[in-house]
């Protein structure tokens, strides 16, 4: 009787442990993009090409491939995350996850 309670509790903890990341790892995440686009939008304006390409879609995915290990980019926490640390990225997080 005693191994049976032994068990579940073994196979509880483990499914706690193995749960997904929480707020933190998202705003984490999500702090970790909004550095990558602003190093990228400072890249943007200092080039004097002359060419004036919107990249914006193509950078974002670039800083996507960052946390895309650490966190579910699809996961709508991440879009809380990036919408109270970058709201400006709030409509290309959108249109990149559409694009999944």
């Amino acid at each position: 009787m005693s191994k049976k309670f032994l068990a579940i509790g073994v196979v509880a903890l483990t499914l706690v442990s193995c749960g997904g990341p929480g707020v933190a790892e998202y705003d984490t995440a999500a702090q970790t993009v909004c550095d990558c686009m602003a190093e990228k939008s400072a890249e943007a304006a200092a080039d004097d090409s002359g060419l004036d390409i919107d990249m914006t879609d193509l950078d974002y995915a670039l800083c996507a491939l960052d946390i895309v290990l650490d966190v579910d980019i699809n996961d709508e926490q991440m879009a809380k995350s990036l919408e109270s640390k970058c709201p400006d990225l709030a409509d290309t997080h959108a249109e990149y996850i559409k694009g999944l």
